[in-house]
């Protein structure tokens, strides 16, 4: 069996292990035992595609509520699913897919785009199933009023979290910081630039580059994407 076809069957029987969140969760755990997946002691879930704001919101959770044990970063609805089931609270971070998957597939250096916008459109299809169990939560508010996501999060769940202040430029510049040297933290020089979860001047032209093939080259799996994300985009 080739390395292609290799990866294609493991991509392709995580995709099923997805239909039953409890197994792909323990699976995934054993796994990746340096994931951030839901359990009892969970305190908090957030997660989205990749690139909508997933280190943001987390650090800034983590900044205004250090003790709190919060879940991420698996980019699955399977993870969600669980985690409703489980009674935690869930926010789901929301962005534009245009603008998602091309930073997405820049920052990571990917090539089938196709392969992203399923995942984009199989995440939030799955999620629309779900969403009067979480808080959805646009990629503008999380990254410039994250208080409001708290706030919501206090009011659909009674929970009490403490907000993230969005007007303090130390808490803001603490957050970006420590998002910088968790990517730095990466054992390739060149990732440590790329991988940087922040907005980077480094990257903007190819982003935008990335954008334009989007738009010319995946039209009809761009509009399925855009579809689900108006659906669930909170008016």
């Amino acid at each position: 069996m080739s390395v292609a076809t290799s990866s294609r069957a493991r991509t392709l029987a995580t995709d099923l292990l997805e239909y039953v969140p409890g197994a792909y969760c323990s699976v995934m755990r054993r796994r990746h035992p340096e994931w951030l997946l839901v359990g009892p002691d969970t305190d908090l879930v957030i997660e989205g595609y990749q690139s909508c704001g997933n280190t943001f919101g987390r650090k800034a959770m983590e900044h205004a509520n250090p003790h709190i044990r919060i879940a991420s970063h698996s980019h699955s609805w399977a993870h969600v699913a669980r985690a409703a089931r489980l009674g935690k609270p869930v926010v789901v971070l929301l962005r534009h897919p245009l603008d998602a998957v091309a930073s997405h597939a820049v920052r990571m250096r990917l090539d089938d785009l196709d392969r992203e916008l399923r995942n984009y459109h199989r995440f939030y299809r799955r999620v629309a199933a779900m969403s009067g169990s979480v808080v959805l939560a646009p990629f503008e508010v999380t990254v410039h009023r994250f208080a409001e996501v708290i706030r919501a999060v206090n009011a659909r769940f009674a929970t009490r979290f403490d907000l993230f202040d969005h007007t303090d430029g130390a808490a803001v510049a603490e957050v970006f910081a420590e998002m910088e040297r968790e990517a730095l933290s990466s054992p390739s020089e060149l990732d440590r630039v790329w991988r940087i979860a922040r907005p980077s001047g480094a990257r903007a032209d190819a982003t935008r580059v990335m954008r334009e093939r989007l738009r010319r080259g995946h039209g009809p799996a761009l509009a399925r994407c855009e579809k689900v994300y108006r659906h669930l985009l909170p008016v």
